[in-house]
């Protein structure tokens, strides 16, 4: 988890509304064991066997079987549709407290009419 919260990824050019490729360092230490299909949930971020993550968009799948390295948090979401091929993107950890009141926030200031800018 660390080394991925460290690296920065591009977006693929092979990136689509099911799910944007990234490219950058192979994430070598996760688990590829034989794994069960499971749902996923849109901004999941799949690790399949090469070892560069995949966030599932609108048009996922509805289950996967790679391994799930986190989640995008609702309140980034938007930000993940505006990315383009060759964008460039950093994670880091958030707990679901922060996550949760990251959304209020952005909830409240739409209901009000807020101009959100970043």
């Amino acid at each position: 988890m660390r080394s991925f919260c460290e690296s920065s990824f591009r977006v693929g050019e092979q990136s689509n509304r099911m799910g944007l490729r990234l490219e950058g360092a192979p994430l070598s230490h996760i688990s590829i064991r034989q794994m069960i299909t499971e749902g996923v949930s849109i901004g999941a971020i799949q690790v399949p066997p090469g070892g560069l993550p995949i966030i599932l968009f609108v048009d996922q799948q509805t289950t996967g079987g790679y391994p799930k390295i986190g989640n995008v948090i609702s309140a980034d979401l938007h930000r993940v549709g505006q990315l383009r091929p060759r964008d460039e993107i950093r994670f880091e950890r958030v707990t679901f407290e922060a996550a949760r009141s990251l959304l209020v926030e952005q909830e409240r200031a739409l209901r009000s009419g807020e101009l959100l800018v970043e």
